[in-house]
């Protein structure tokens, strides 16, 4: 089993819609080429992953000569990769992470790629591949539209056939090619992110690993959010320093969280407004919460902005987001007050 490592000096600029989300974590670019799309026959034997080290970019190959060496590498795969706290992908949510767990699981690897914090290209391109007059969403058909070329010039059925080949011969030419297809295929994700430049700002932050520390103690994950009616539900899971269980129905919003499975649910009202052409509105309820001195009639526009939840049927995924993570500060205080009496 070969590690190839290549570190270079290359300006790279990371979206706006990233920035916030990457802000503070070690993340990592990854793509893996298998014998096969059966997680349960076929095997990997080869993953590139990418990640940036002291302004430079790291890209390091885990290559296995023959299939035989597939818990050889993923041993060493998951050594490097097991520092990084936010993913990359293009379709590891569909393929490459599941694969991989399936992998750790058949050989007892005490591992598991938490697929929550795998930040998917693909899904997002897919959703707006109309509006952005795609053929389809493969990641070749992307670096075109962005204006990306390559030298690699197979697809990953080819690298299959050619590894097949590799095996029997040990052509170091069929092993470059391999090799080539995969460096590339992880080098140019990196500026195929600069698509999201062209997509929706809600529609692409829908994606996003919604993953937050309250303070030093407490991790806060939203995993599911929707807006019903009049209210938004959020649920997700804390992780850390709460020991007991919290159930809160007095400040105009129900929270509780579960310690047993670190399992909390939000309940906050909603204002719906409509207006002369139809379109319906649907704000938090500061009315309801007392969360701010001011009132949404007395706000700008800017400012109540922040508030908006929807628009008729589409849903502000960031304005939801940033409430959430600025309340659950509040509610984190109630609770400590709470636990002290």
């Amino acid at each position: 089993m070969d590690i190839i490592q290549n570190t270079m000096k290359i300006s790279f600029s990371i979206p706006n819609i990233l920035s916030e989300t990457l802000s503070h974590k070690k993340f990592v670019l990854f793509d893996i080429e298998t014998t096969g799309l059966s997680s349960n026959y076929s095997k990997v034997i080869l993953i590139g992953i990418l990640y940036i080290e002291n302004e430079n970019i790291v890209i390091k190959q885990f290559f296995c000569n023959n299939s035989n060496e597939e818990l050889e590498l993923l041993k060493a795969f998951i050594d490097s990769f097991q520092n990084f706290d936010l993913y990359i992908t293009f379709n590891g949510g569909n393929f490459d992470v599941p694969f991989l767990n399936k992998r750790f699981s058949k050989y007892n690897l005490n591992y598991r790629i938490d697929p929550y914090l795998n930040f998917d290209l693909y899904k997002v391109v897919r959703k707006s591949k109309n509006i952005l007059g795609l053929n389809d969403c493969k990641l070749k058909t992307i670096e075109k539209y962005l204006g990306i070329t390559r030298e690699d010039t197979i697809d990953g059925g080819e690298s299959v056939k050619l590894f097949n080949k590799y095996e029997q011969t040990g052509d170091e030419g069929l092993k470059r090619k391999i090799l080539l297809h995969n460096y590339e295929d992880i080098l140019h994700l990196l500026p195929t992110l600069d698509i999201l430049s062209f997509i929706d700002y809600n529609k692409a932050f829908a994606y996003m690993p919604k993953e937050f520390l309250l303070d030093n103690n407490l991790k806060m994950r939203i995993v599911d959010y929707k807006v019903s009616k009049d209210f938004l539900l959020a649920s997700g899971t804390i992780s850390g320093s709460l020991k007991q269980d919290f159930i809160s129905y007095n400040h105009g919003y129900d929270f509780s969280f579960l310690k047993d499975t670190n399992e909390f649910t939000l309940k906050i009202p909603l204002l719906n407004v409509s207006i002369g052409n139809g379109q319906s509105y649907s704000f938090i309820n500061l009315n309801e919460l007392h969360y701010t001195k001011s009132t949404l009639s007395e706000m700008s526009n800017k400012e109540r902005s922040k508030y908006l939840v929807k628009v008729d049927n589409e849903i502000k995924d960031y304005n939801i987001y940033n409430f959430i993570k600025e309340f659950s500060l509040l509610i984190l205080k109630e609770i400590y007050i709470s636990l002290s009496l």
